[in-house]
């Protein structure tokens, strides 16, 4: 199994794609404009051709240097030996809200981000119970069933956003529904869906399907995550940040309905976990849930793993290399030029 240990420093590859991409459409816009003025040929032969050539190889070696050093510090690894191990596991849910109202800012940099954080060192901490994810707003879909690919679910989870949703809105009751078909029937495990939302709905019939599944089949936990002050829910039109009006004309608020997930995880046989940016959460969840009753159940898990983390540092140290080597050379041309101009 190929995993990696930290996948947050993928952002940083990101954006080394993205300085690339910028590069290169700026050259694109110089070599338009350049041909606007003249011949684009005979342009060329007036400039130092040795020296863009140089600087561009610089500039490349630069980022692709940067994106082999992100990449390492994500540290890729590969599965090299696999066991069969007896643990006491639940099998866990977690259920992220993708609404637009989660985008709200009420909670810095936005409240899906926070949620997405807390997700991540929560799982962190269950390492050893099967853990599924699904994704909702005014539907509900399975992005990850139960798994014990901790990196996987990661990256999932990193992934997820209000676009992923072909419906907008905050609907529990088709939530319940797709996670009580999720969860492995058979299991005699503990069972747990843990909803990570700012809870902005009145859905009666959320709460009624949570009166249906408690206890015999799942048991319902919810994280509630904003400010009861609310914030603005921005969202992007032809290129600027706009927000969320109401059919007056008037900027909506969003506030974190307590009240509403208390009653949720009240019906469901579990316990709302409020959350305003406490760090210490992620532990106090997952206290509560490995206290849950345990079942013992055989897994195929790797228990040791090849870091290739190396290559891609030794990568980046030879590329820097050869741009500390170019950037002397060509400042040595430089100085001899200038002597011979006087």
């Amino acid at each position: 199994m190929f995993q990696f240990e930290d996948s947050s420093y993928l952002y940083l590859a990101g954006l080394g794609i993205g300085l690339a991409l910028l590069f290169f459409f700026n050259r694109r816009s110089q070599r338009k404009k350049l041909a606007k003025l003249g011949q684009f040929k005979q342009l060329y032969q007036q400039i130092n051709l040795q020296s863009k050539l140089t600087k561009r190889i610089r500039q490349s070696l630069l980022i692709i240097a940067f994106i082999a050093l992100s990449i390492a510090l994500a540290n890729p690894q590969l599965g090299a030996k696999k066991e069969t191990v007896k643990r006491e596991a639940i099998d866990l849910i977690l259920a992220l809200d993708i609404s637009n109202s989660m985008m709200a800012e009420d909670l810095s940099p936005n409240r899906l981000s926070r949620a997405k954080k807390l997700g991540i060192d929560l799982v962190n901490k269950l390492k050893g119970n099967r853990i599924g994810l699904i994704l909702f707003a005014g539907n509900a879909y399975v992005q990850m069933p139960l798994t014990t690919d901790y990196g996987a679910f990661n990256t999932f989870l990193n992934a997820a956003k209000p676009e992923l949703a072909s419906t907008q809105g905050t609907e529990f009751a088709p939530l319940l529904q797709l996670a009580d078909q999720t969860f492995i029937k058979e299991s005699q495990t503990t069972k747990v869906l843990l909803i990570i939302t700012d809870g902005e709905s009145h859905d009666e019939a959320g709460l009624q399907a949570a009166d249906q599944f408690a206890d015999t089949d799942f048991k319902i936990y919810t994280v509630g995550i904003g400010t009861e002050d609310g914030a603005y829910v921005p969202y992007a039109v032809n290129g600027r940040t706009d927000f969320k009006r109401d059919e007056e004309g008037n900027f909506v608020i969003s506030k974190i309905n307590l009240n509403y997930l208390a009653e949720l995880s009240n019906r469901g046989g579990g316990q709302l976990f409020p959350y305003t940016g406490d760090k210490g959460l992620s532990q106090i969840i997952a206290d509560k849930l490995n206290s849950l009753e345990k079942m013992e159940m055989e897994q195929r898990i790797y228990t040791d793993y090849y870091s290739y983390f190396q290559y891609f540092l030794a990568l980046a140290i030879l590329l820097l290399s050869i741009e500390f080597i170019l950037r002397n050379r060509k400042s040595k041309l430089e100085n001899h030029q200038e002597h011979e101009t006087y």
